[in-house]
């Protein structure tokens, strides 16, 4: 920014880069969406920490009980920063992923943090004029935004379940939990989260202001019936 000028092109991802987001010092952490993995960038040492979901927990079950069906993480879309050693990653398999700086594997994972959506029905599930059975299991919501209310202990996250998920990351920073979903009353995919806080250092609380659009950023292969394409403001405070 002092110079005006171009300074570095930074390489490492195989994929797409459909999400980026800044530390305070001189790093950032991007998501590489195909490629599966998270990469921290030391810009001024020009090196990068890649950070992945072991190969033999791609297909872990998640632990609930409705089905069998394993959802391995296909793709990484979008990540958040909480503090100088700790982030958050969403995928689409519904799973959000809280690392550390100073481990390469996960340090905690919320699965299905928004659910499933509801199962096929046999002429949506097949080609065929009159289909016997459905074979297709309900598929976990993608985590489509995710990000932090700067240097505290709180994320939101969005999907296209109609919800917004407020987070609270624990003091030993080892795990998270659900703090409350925030119906939201309008229908569509939670393309972009925005969040700061209101009044003298916070004092009136916080904003958000979620994208919404009746389809998925990255395509139009997903839409959500009765979407709207709008920006949508919320203002609260936490007790």
């Amino acid at each position: 920014m002092n110079d005006l000028t171009y300074i570095e092109t930074l390489f490492g991802h195989q994929d797409a880069i459909p999400s980026i987001a800044s530390f305070t010092s001189d790093r950032c952490v991007s998501v590489g969406a195909r490629d599966r993995s998270a990469r921290v960038w030391k810009i001024l040492d020009e090196t990068q920490l890649v950070y992945q979901i072991p190969k033999d927990q791609l297909s872990q079950r998640p632990q609930q009980s409705f089905d069998e069906t394993t959802f391995p993480e296909g793709s990484m879309d979008c990540v958040a920063v909480i503090d100088e050693q700790h982030f958050v990653t969403g995928a689409d398999n519904g799973d959000i992923i809280l690392w550390s700086l100073n481990k390469k594997k996960p340090q905690f994972v919320q699965r299905l943090a928004h659910s499933v959506d509801e199962p096929l029905s046999p002429e949506q599930a097949s080609a065929e004029m009159n289909p016997q059975a459905n074979g297709v299991p309900p598929q976990p919501r993608w985590i489509t935004s995710l990000v932090s209310l700067p240097y505290t202990d709180l994320f939101f996250s969005g999907s296209w379940d109609g919800r917004l998920g407020v987070w609270k990351v624990s003091e030993d920073l080892r795990k998270f939990e659900l703090l409350q979903y925030i119906d939201l009353g309008i229908n569509g995919v939670v393309n972009g989260i925005s969040v700061h806080e209101v009044g003298k250092r916070g004092g009136e609380g916080v904003q958000v202001i979620l994208a919404i659009g009746r389809e998925i950023r990255f395509g139009r292969w997903k839409k959500v019936e009765g979407g709207k394409n709008c920006a949508l403001i919320l203002k609260f405070r936490f007790q």
